[in-house]
Formats: structure tokens, sequence, C-alpha cells
């Protein structure tokens, strides 16, 4: 018996390829949400970009990823290590992503996006297709 039938035996008989794809959507984003909260950070373009590549990284590294992408948003981030404690953390606000994920024939887009309007990090799916 490989892993995948063995992780499949834990979810319902009925549970759908849809509905899988879409709760490993949403593990992945409440994994990469729970990673980068209180990271710290400042905004030198090189932290920036390391960290980004880092936590793209390191989601890709799950089960049925396909691509990744994070985004600081660098408005958001005060600290420029002007001096020692001249640093910021990466907050909900700060943190946007982007999942593609394909699970046997459903790809699914996942979105991980600062909503004003809610004042919360709001995780969505923005795309499902079957092949």
């Amino acid at each position: 018996m490989n892993e995948e039938t063995i992780a499949d035996r834990k979810f319902p008989e009925d549970f759908t390829s849809k509905e899988r794809a879409i709760f490993e959507v949403g593990i992945k984003l409440g994994a990469l949400y729970h990673i980068a909260m209180g990271m710290p950070i400042s905004k030198d373009p090189m932290t920036i970009a390391s960290i980004e590549t880092a936590l793209a990284n390191s989601i890709k590294s799950q089960p049925y990823v396909t691509e990744m992408k994070v985004k600081l948003n660098v408005d958001n981030i005060m600290g420029s290590k002007s001096h020692e404690f001249d640093y910021s953390e990466i907050t909900s606000s700060t943190l946007n992503a982007e999942i593609r994920l394909k699970y046997n024939n459903i790809e699914v887009l996942g979105m991980l996006e600062w909503n004003e309007e809610l004042n919360y990090p709001l995780m969505f799916v923005k795309k499902i297709r079957s092949d």
C-alpha cells in the first residue's frame, strides 16, 4: 500500500477529489499564515525576498502543491534597520499568498489576502478546474 492510499483512507469514503483539493489548499494557507506571524523583518529588499522565497519553498514541500507565491506588503513593514532595534514583524496585513494545487484531476487556486473592509486576513478559493 502506498502513502497516498494510506492518507486517503483517513477521509470519509464519500469525500470527493474536489473536496479533498479544497481541504488541502486550506490546510496549506493556514500553515503559511501561522508559520509567518511574528517573524522579524525589515524593509531591506534582500531580507524581504529571502523570507518570501523561504516561506513559499516551505509550503511547496507539502503534498500536491504545484506553485506557491508569497508577497509581503512592504508598505506595512515599519522597520528599516536604521539602528539595532528598528525592525518590524510580519502581521496579518503584511502577508499575501497564492497557491496552486493539484489533487487527482482537480486543480485549485487559493489566495490569502488582507481584506481592508473586513480588517481580516481572508483565505479563499479563487478558481477550481478539473481535467
